[in-house]
């Protein structure tokens, strides 16, 4: 899972195997290895789904995926062309995995700058022991590094992208929003900036899935969204106040081991402000994992990116009535703007 729900976007075109280079030729070679791999085992899904041998409910999911994707088309103005019409059986739970880096003593990302994509605070893998070793060469670095599997595969429309098995797990609600969420890249993605584009892409995601649900899913199912999203709410509310202690903290002329020791003293606390909040609230039980990892700054933005804008996002749809058409146009103007203006814009947007 990369942050809280998952989503990777792979940097994969021809040109980039011919213009790089030395040690990252190695890097992007394993990436071509890897999406190609994929692309090869891809099967249309109308033939998965007419073949006899097909559990029945992964039939059933595949033809609901079908009606979510001409949802996203007619009802959200997401671009889906040939994406998700393949499928691609994963025995793994995930489909890349994604590091994020950040210097001990700070919550600025570290950023890995690619052709085409710009630069972005997380590095993808398929092959997860070369993840490995690089996330302990960053370790060795002083860097705090947080790892994570992604559910889903995004080429940004430079490729048919697949479905695969990880994507198709959890409820009717969670499909539609993971869907919708990786369409909405492929809608508008804005080189370089990981936290609007990853936070815009959660805003459509978790709106379509709430439109979809309303429309044509079980109406039962609303009840555990909206507890979803209140669970959601009550991480993000807790992870920012620690963050807001960090930036304090690191802000401030302690020395380096007091900051450490002071650094360890808040991600304590943030365990045990979880844990008190699970008490009361068993929805949040599924973020046990996350907060069982190592809390670190790496870890501490993987959240922020994908959530910090959101509430903006929301209030922009908002001012639009609803309209989706009204909406992208906004984005792209909030996109044109330098990032000084776009960041006073979003934080304009934010207050309620």
């Amino acid at each position: 899972m990369t942050g809280l729900r998952g989503g990777c976007r792979v940097w994969l075109t021809a040109c980039l195997l011919f213009t790089l280079t030395g040690c990252q030729a190695g890097y992007y070679w394993h990436l071509a290895r890897g999406h190609t791999a994929l692309m090869r085992e891809r099967v249309p899904v109308e033939t998965v789904i007419a073949d006899p041998a097909t559990p029945e409910a992964l039939r059933e999911r595949l033809a609901q995926v079908d009606g979510m994707l001409s949802f996203a088309e007619q009802a959200l103005a997401l671009p889906v062309d040939d994406a998700y019409r393949t499928f691609v059986a994963l025995e793994r739970g995930f489909v890349v995995w994604n590091l994020f880096a950040a210097p001990a003593l700070s919550l600025t990302p570290e950023t890995w700058c690619f052709p085409i994509a710009g630069c972005s605070s997380y590095r993808g893998y398929f092959d997860l022991a070369r993840a490995e070793r690089d996330a302990q060469r960053m370790r060795e670095q002083g860097l705090d590094v947080y790892g994570g599997g992604a559910i889903a595969y995004s080429t940004l429309g430079w490729f048919s992208d697949p479905l695969t098995t990880p994507m198709l797990r959890g409820t009717d609600a969670d499909v539609a929003e993971l869907l919708f969420h990786e369409l909405a890249h492929r809608r508008f993605y804005l080189p370089g900036d990981t936290r609007f584009n990853e936070s815009l892409a959660t805003s459509v995601g978790r709106e379509g899935a709430r439109r979809w649900l309303a429309a044509h899913g079980d109406p039962s199912q609303m009840n555990a969204l909206q507890d979803s999203e209140r669970a959601r709410a009550r991480v993000i509310e807790l992870v920012q106040a620690a963050r807001g202690e960090l930036a304090t903290l690191y802000a401030s002329p302690a020395s380096e081991s007091a900051q450490r020791a002071g650094k360890a003293t808040i991600q304590a606390r943030l365990r045990e402000d979880y844990r008190a909040a699970l008490a009361l609230d068993p929805s949040l039980a599924p973020y046990q994992r996350w907060f069982d990892g190592p809390l670190n700054n790496a870890q501490l933005n993987t959240l922020s990116d994908y959530n910090q804008w959101v509430p903006a996002f929301d209030a922009l749809l908002l001012q639009c009535g609803g309209q989706w058409t009204c909406f992208w146009q906004a984005v792209e103007r909030l996109a044109d703007l330098p990032l000084p203006a776009r960041t006073a814009a979003l934080n304009q947007w934010m207050t309620p």
